[in-house]
């Protein structure tokens, strides 16, 4: 079972970083989703301290002007919105055995899914941090066998790099690369965080390298694909969907 699929990453950002292009045009048969209740908007006097999008612009700098325009509005909240709640579905989720042993072994921090399946309804919720820059993401899987669940919180670090926080006190710094049609969330190593404190993990006990690229399709709808190999296990991790954001 093959389960990484390869995407080339640039070698420098910046000026060097790839402009937007066209967006691809969907494939055919698309599964048309029914549109859940969404959540109220916030209630008076806790409006989002930010939009959604300040953390990326934060992050990339310059390069949020080269990001598809697409994925830009996708980021970013209107006026009474209190987050933003994508649903589709992940036509794939595998795992490795290996991959599944490790799901089971950080299953306190519910951070992977041990299943394999197809055609998950899935459901990715993101909010603004209150009191600092940053989001909360909730990450809703639809299993025939359970519902897995799981939040963490991503914020910028003191040196502008992405931080993201999981359960069960694990980290991941976190590196954005900008490619036609794309964004691409690429770990940059990871550590274990308590009380403000984070202490980085070597190399050889790194869960893997992640992968998450976001691609862009229309103006509604988007891919998402997920790998996580390790350096000397290879691919124990693959997921890939299509979804849209809910407007209203």
């Amino acid at each position: 079972m093959e389960l990484l699929q390869r995407i080339d990453l640039p070698a420098q950002t910046g000026a060097n970083a790839a402009a937007p292009a066209t967006a691809d045009r969907p494939a055919t048969g698309r599964r048309e989703h029914k549109r859940p209740e969404t959540q109220a908007p916030a209630a008076a006097g806790l409006e989002p301290a930010h939009d959604l999008a300040a953390l990326l612009k934060a992050a990339l700098g310059p390069r949020w002007a080269l990001l598809h325009p697409h994925i830009r509005a996708r980021f970013e909240l209107a006026e009474g919105q209190a987050q933003a709640e994508y649903v589709g579905d992940m036509h794939q989720v595998r795992c490795t055995r290996l991959g599944a042993l490790f799901a089971r072994l950080i299953r306190y921090a519910r951070v992977l899914p041990h299943h394999n399946a197809d055609d998950v309804p899935f459901r990715f919720d993101v909010e603004p941090l209150r009191r600092e820059l940053g989001w909360i993401k909730t990450r809703t899987y639809h299993f025939a066998q359970e519902i897995f669940s799981f939040r963490s919180r991503m914020t910028l670090g003191a040196g502008g790099e992405l931080l993201e926080h999981f359960g069960g006190g694990l980290g991941m710094r976190v590196r954005l690369e900008v490619l036609p049609n794309r964004l691409v969330f690429v770990d940059d190593g990871y550590f274990l965080h308590w009380r403000g404190l984070r202490l980085p993990l070597p190399r050889p006990l790194w869960p893997g390298r992640f992968v998450l690229v976001h691609r862009d399709l229309d103006a509604e709808q988007f891919e998402v694909c997920i790998d996580v190999a390790h350096p000397w296990f290879g691919p124990l991790f693959h997921q890939e969907g299509r979804f849209q954001r809910l407007r209203g």
